[in-house]
């Protein structure tokens, strides 16, 4: 028993981590100690434990190009960031999810309303909320996070119908927001870019998101 509270120990803390590696690099400039986590041994672990290995090899790449010349390549990193995600120019792969999921292809839709009640239902309310739309990727990726924090605390406190409650409730994101539209998005995205880091980020983002589908459903199965 005890060693398989430890394995179901490692899954939450990895999920908690990757969640929030993913959100701030698709919700922020890529800044050098942010590239330095992304590339580090635990990154590298956490990918290889739930089998989420394809983004390494372009995250390898991107590193490698780091190394040569550190300023240019974090200038480039943050240029298409801005090109990608910020504009002005007509962003190729919005980061909303009301974009793709109403015919209208606006924000501020009744999505983000939906979206926001998921927020307030665990008093989660984005520090941006005026200005930013709730639905935007980085904002769900966020709550995601602090959701998966959540289970972790719940679960090492020996409360399982709450760790159980709110597994429940990410499955129910997962299922109804983010693996309805991220998966355009993320083909937008691949569509849009040849920068390593980017490409790298979007696959490892679709592929979390699966096999993170997966591993609810197992915690769930597995928890006393």
């Amino acid at each position: 028993m005890e060693s398989m509270q430890g394995d179901i120990a490692i899954l939450l803390a990895n999920r908690t981590y990757l969640y929030r590696l993913l959100q701030s690099f698709l919700g922020n400039e890529p800044a050098l100690k942010a590239i330095e986590i992304l590339n580090n041994d635990h990154t590298k672990t956490s990918l290889s434990l739930l089998s989420i290995e394809k983004s390494l090899d372009l995250l390898r790449d991107f590193a490698e190009q780091l190394e040569m010349n550190k300023e240019e390549v974090i200038e480039r990193a943050c240029s298409e960031y801005t090109r990608l995600f910020i504009g002005p120019a007509k962003l190729p792969a919005p980061p909303w999810e009301s974009v793709y999921v109403m015919k209208e292809r606006l924000i501020f839709q009744e999505t983000t309303l939906k979206v926001r009640q998921c927020y307030l239902n665990y008093n989660f309310l984005p520090v941006h909320y005026r200005s930013e739309a709730d639905d935007h990727i980085a904002l769900e990726l966020d709550f995601m996070h602090n959701l998966s924090s959540l289970v972790e605390i719940s679960f090492q406190e020996r409360n399982m119908s709450r760790a159980r409650e709110i597994l429940k409730d990410q499955k129910d994101f997962l299922e109804e927001h983010l693996l309805v539209w991220v998966p355009q998005f993320i083909s937008d995205l691949e569509a849009a870019t040849s920068h390593p880091l980017y490409r790298g980020l979007a696959d490892m983002l679709k592929e979390f998101l699966q096999v993170d589908s997966k591993v609810i459903n197992e915690i769930l199965d597995t928890l006393p």
